[in-house]
């Protein structure tokens, strides 16, 4: 099968762009094609596919709308691109006659790409999949937060509510354009031409089925992780993990408080980019502190990466957002790591709580001290890192999901062929 792979990135900036690069291996050694469609970055991987990428907002260098010079032509294109872009249904189309496909798979597009590709592509008479990865569909924002706090109010009191909070980088303008782009997109019912939506917890899904979508055409898949080195013999560490994006939904600020409350001998280690906003704020209130027991590493890759990992006692997911199944909990059982999690959003069908790992209340500095002296016990942290092992080969193991993923294809597909026959006749 040829599987065209849609995201506005193709290089790796978090979670969905680790999935999007272990899922085209993944199809690619099971002897399927996959054909990237995806924006011009000066920090894209290679393909030869590039030449049907389309230009980004702004310029190859920049990854995020704060890095563009506002320029009029900027704001018209971020415009387009929110709601709906022409030039990009042209692309897809183009790549679709070219390299002739069986199916798209999307995963994300959201103010880069715009849900033209969805149109673009079911024009072509191809079956379209959508993997969501946040909650684009029901919130402005995606993440269903505001100062630091869940909030649903768009889905009790409508989208006045987001711009009357400038929810979306808190700008006026950028909240309207984001809720206007969602009414159009419903108007237009461009979401009944997705075949099948891809979640990876129950959280998410029971969300949309619960919002207006069809219970019917949503498929929950897990998602699944592969390593890059040798995994060897699990190591009961010395420290404390949290590695991930370093933004105030994923609750970073609370583990600081609460190894700021432990003894020095507690070590906390934070890998990611530390250059953030939310970042930069952490590592000045460490110094200014003195909480030598605190350290920044930065971003890490590869070996570097997992060679942290492995040396870890246990890691952390202390989100106060509905975080949606992360990367990292499945990165931390792959080594046989325990996992400490915010009892929040989709965390609970991954930690379960006295199993692999324990869940604690959001923002809970003083809970965290506690499951933290619970952590001392050697033998709590080798069973439960079995425990976290036996989770991922149970529930999250590549087989798995590849296999959940082509069931859905192969029926897609042969619809498609059906219909096909059908006409002839």
């Amino acid at each position: 099968m040829k599987i065209l792979l849609v995201n506005y990135r193709y290089f790796i900036s978090g979670g969905p762009e680790k999935y999007m690069f272990n899922i085209k291996k993944k199809l690619e050694e099971e002897g399927h094609e996959v054909v990237p469609f995806s924006i011009h970055s000066n920090k894209n991987v290679e393909t030869e596919f590039s030449k049907y990428f389309v230009e980004p907002i702004g310029s190859r260098d920049a990854t995020y709308f704060e890095e563009c010079k506002k320029t009029p032509k900027v704001i018209i294109q971020m415009i387009s691109r929110s709601v709906y872009s022409f030039e990009v249904k042209k692309a897809i189309k183009k790549i679709i006659v070219t390299t002739k496909p069986d199916l798209v798979y999307i995963l994300h597009y959201v103010n880069k790409l715009s849900p033209s590709v969805v149109r673009g592509a079911k024009e072509m008479g191809l079956p379209v999949v959508l993997r969501l990865s946040d909650y684009f569909l029901l919130c402005p924002r995606f993440d269903f937060m505001y100062q630091q706090k869940i909030c649903e109010e768009c889905l009790t009191k409508g989208f006045i509510s987001c711009l009357k909070n400038r929810c979306v980088k808190g700008s006026l303008f950028a909240s309207v354009i984001r809720v206007f782009s969602m009414k159009v997109h419903k108007l237009i019912k461009i979401y009944d031409n997705i075949d099948t939506f891809i979640t990876p917890s129950n959280f998410l899904k029971k969300k949309l089925g619960a919002n207006g979508f069809d219970e019917k055409k949503i498929n929950c898949i897990p998602t699944f992780t592969i390593s890059k080195s040798e995994i060897g013999d699990p190591i009961i560490g010395e420290y404390g993990l949290y590695f991930g994006r370093i933004t105030e939904e994923k609750g970073v600020d609370t583990l600081v408080r609460a190894y700021e409350k432990l003894p020095k001998e507690y070590r906390l280690i934070v890998m990611g980019d530390d250059t953030t906003e939310e970042g930069m704020r952490l590592k000045e209130y460490v110094n200014q502190k003195g909480l030598t027991n605190i350290k920044f590493v930065g971003f890490k890759s590869g070996t570097e990466m997992e060679g942290i990992i492995k040396n870890a006692r246990f890691t952390f997911i202390p989100s106060i957002w509905y975080d949606n199944l992360p990367n990292t909990a499945l990165e931390s059982f792959q080594y046989s790591k325990p996992v400490l999690a915010s009892d929040i959003g989709s965390l609970p069908e991954l930690v379960v709580n006295g199993f692999n790992g324990y869940l604690f209340e959001p923002k809970n500095a003083n809970h965290i001290v506690e499951l933290v002296k619970k952590m001392d016990d050697d033998n709590l942290i080798i069973q439960m890192g079995v425990n976290s092992y036996s989770r991922l080969l149970d529930r999250f193991a590549p087989e798995t999901h590849f296999n959940d993923l082509m069931k859905i294809f192969n029926e897609l597909t042969a619809k498609k062929c059906m219909k096909k026959s059908k006409k002839l006749k």
